[in-house]
């Protein structure tokens, strides 16, 4: 995992910040691998919409103790950003089958969002609209409060790992 000084900074400032290429990901996440990890470990899938279709959005939640890796990215955020533990912090998966574009919302936690699959841009209301293209292996934070859209340009897949409580560093 990949950070600078200042994407560090950055992100203490509580500032979106963009971090091209943070992880190199070797394993393949495709639509196999959410097929195995949901009947290997008995997982429900919610989806974002009442359509029930596969156009919705689907959700994944709390597999940082499924998957090793899951883990190292929470376990490495709440230490370098010395989050408080709060009981909601944690990493869930958001996938969708077909190009996608969500509602503008606001989340209630910081989340750090990470590309495991395909192409999706994040749109960030702020004194500019701005569009971050995330990948496989980019990340994106985007603090509590800042609005922001989710364009799903194909099939993908990315962890998004909330934090609720506060920073212990501001």
């Amino acid at each position: 995992m990949l950070l600078n000084k200042e994407q560090i900074e950055s992100i203490q400032n509580r500032n979106v910040t963009y971090v091209k290429k943070f992880a190199v990901l070797d394993r393949d996440y495709d639509f196999n691998f959410i097929s195995d990890l949901v009947e290997e470990n008995y997982l429900k899938v919610v989806s974002h919409t009442s359509i029930g279709d596969l156009k919705d959005v689907f959700q994944i939640k709390k597999v940082s103790n499924i998957k090793k890796e899951f883990k190292v990215f929470f376990d490495f955020l709440t230490k370098l950003f010395k989050y408080e533990r709060y009981e909601n912090d944690e990493v869930d998966l958001f996938f969708s089958f077909v190009s996608q574009v969500g509602n503008s919302h606001v989340d209630i936690e910081d989340v750090f969002i990470i590309g495991l699959k395909g192409t999706t841009i994040y749109r960030v209301y702020d004194n500019e609209n701005k569009d971050y293209n995330i990948e496989k292996g980019d990340m994106i934070f985007i603090p509590r409060g800042k609005k922001h859209k989710v364009l799903g340009m194909n099939p993908r897949i990315v962890a998004s790992i909330g934090f609720y409580g506060k920073k212990l560093n501001g």
